[in-house]
């Protein structure tokens, strides 16, 4: 699934586009060529791994594209405690809302690995949006998909137990990393106790006893830095994802 939509019929860009079956995973991504004209090489830069794009609350000059890499969207408090919201994969977009609503950017952007980026200027993206309604659709699309992964971290914060929420993120990394293999489901991305307790706003010593259960149960196991899921409904049912 691709940014939780797909296209109903016909293969070129702009066929009418539905929702497809929930995701709720914070690993965004979507291909490439429903962007259209934003994804002309003129916009293409490098960017080398843990780089700052912006700060949170920054005014943003550009909108960006993932062509490869990995971007993390998080939010720090004052003391410099991290909140993770989205990562952004091949195709991902971001800082689009800003457009629209100036106040809205209220994230840190940063890669993680090194990232080819189609970093477009605000004027040169509102330009192709005014020539192009099917490019408006995918935009729309793709802020109404983030907006229901926001409210999908309300609803897990709120309402789900520290248990609950670390399951839910070995199910959304099933969801867009998993490979079934002879022994179970492989998670193809590395994946650190900290990076799941700044996603769920756990400690790590929280999230590594949840995991310690899990592994007592015979659910997961980490072999070789990559996770391997033995009992994925199991999974489901204690992240009591709907």
């Amino acid at each position: 699934m691709r940014c939780a939509i797909t296209k109903s019929r016909g293969t070129e860009r702009g066929a009418i586009i539905v929702m497809t079956n929930k995701n709720f995973s914070p690993w965004i991504y979507c291909d490439l060529e429903q962007w259209g004209p934003l994804t002309n090489e003129k916009y293409l830069i490098n960017v080398k791994e843990k780089n700052v794009l912006y700060n949170q609350e920054e005014d943003i000059s550009h909108i960006y594209i993932v062509k490869s890499g990995r971007v993390r969207l998080s939010y720090f408090s004052s003391e410099g405690a991290e909140k993770i919201y989205i990562f952004a994969l091949s195709g991902g977009m971001f800082g689009e809302e800003t457009c629209f609503e100036p106040e809205a950017q209220f994230l840190h952007a940063a890669t993680i690995v090194d990232c080819e980026l189609y970093c477009i200027p605000k004027d040169q993206f509102l330009y192709h949006l005014s020539q192009d309604t099917a490019l408006n659709v995918q935009v729309l699309s793709s802020m109404a998909h983030k907006i229901h992964l926001l409210m999908e971290h309300i609803r897990r914060l709120c309402f789900l137990d520290a248990r609950s929420r670390v399951a839910a993120v070995f199910v959304d990394l099933v969801h867009v990393f998993g490979v079934p293999t002879k022994d179970g489901i492989k998670v193809q991305l590395p994946v650190i106790q900290q990076g799941i307790g700044n996603l769920v706003k756990a400690s790590r010593l929280t999230v590594n006893q949840v995991i310690g259960e899990f592994e007592a149960m015979g659910l997961l196991e980490k072999k070789q830095n990559r996770w391997i899921i033995y009992n994925l409904d199991m999974l489901k049912e204690f992240s009591k994802i709907p």
